[in-house]
């Protein structure tokens, strides 16, 4: 009598066995690749950012865009990546209110892919290099622009200094269905490390406080900019100023992604970027008037 062919329950069950395995071992190293194909669009991403902005310092005596204004008038709001849109030309325009023909900050170069939702401003410039707008009339803070928008002349390590970074995302505002996260990120000092030592660039303690909570940033505004220790989106209060929406986010497999004012890309693993080389540039630091140091 003829054998029939065929696999037995048990080859099946080892074959299955081992098919399960191969993908346990295999799908880490497909979401490693996908994300690291992301992480490079993001990278392509700010070179073009990068080369716009360039162009923008060129044709206007290599002064800085501010991050934003707003017309006290018509309400007007301007945002950086409106300006340095000329040079670029894509991504997604407003087609209603009073910003109807602006570009969003969305979609396109504007978006990286591994961001949660498409956000408006998902890429921030450094508040201390361009200036933002003030729009709460205090007093002792009447709107405009916080400080004069800023020579390239002035700045002493151009490639050492960040001009933008990837942010968090925030739960306020529009154009996008998703709300629009702020157009800056805070360079100034306190937000980042602790101390940068006696003579100011002594010490650099590794610190960076958009990964590790601060009890003074809990107190004074009731969040923290803890962000990778929870999920994106994250919304910590209300527009989560001064959190994670303002704040570096290292989600590329650990890292960010950063522009230099000299055009460069530079990925930072997580808590590595150093304020004092980095962000502070002795120059603007003393447009803003807080002298040619910062404390330490």
């Amino acid at each position: 009598m003829k054998k029939k062919s065929g696999f037995t329950l048990i080859e099946l069950l080892v074959v299955i066995a081992i098919i399960a395995i191969l993908a346990a071992i295999l799908f880490p190293v497909f979401a490693q690749a996908r994300e690291k194909a992301r992480a490079i669009t993001c990278v392509s991403n700010m070179k073009q950012v990068g080369l716009a902005m360039i162009q923008y310092e060129q044709d206007n005596d290599e002064y800085l865009p501010f991050a934003n204004v707003i017309d006290p008038v018509t309400n007007v709001e301007t945002r950086w990546y409106n300006v340095v849109d000329p040079y670029i030309k894509n991504g997604t325009k407003l087609t209603t209110g009073v910003n109807a023909g602006k570009q969003t900050g969305l979609d396109g170069v504007w978006h990286c892919p591994s961001f949660p939702t498409d956000q408006s401003a998902e890429y921030g410039v450094d508040d201390h290099l361009c200036p933002p707008v003030n729009n709460d009339g205090a007093p002792t803070h009447p709107p405009g622009i916080d400080a004069p928008v800023l020579n390239t002349a002035i700045l002493s390590t151009p490639a050492d200094t960040i001009i933008v970074l990837e942010k968090g995302q925030s739960d306020a505002g529009l154009p996008s269905p998703n709300g629009s996260s702020w157009p800056w990120f805070n360079g100034w000092e306190g937000w980042w490390t602790d101390t940068v030592g006696s003579p100011p660039g002594s010490v650099h303690t590794g610190v960076d406080y958009s990964v590790t909570p601060q009890s003074w940033r809990v107190n004074a505004i009731g969040g923290g900019a803890d962000c990778d220790s929870k999920p994106d989106p994250t919304k910590n209060v209300g527009d989560d100023y001064g959190n994670c929406a303002t704040s570096v986010r290292y989600r590329h497999q650990g890292g960010a992604n950063c522009l230099f004012v000299d055009g460069h890309v530079k990925n930072f693993a997580r808590g590595k970027i150093n304020w004092f080389k980095n962000i502070y540039d002795p120059g603007a630091w003393q447009i803003w008037g807080h002298g040619e140091y910062p404390p330490s």
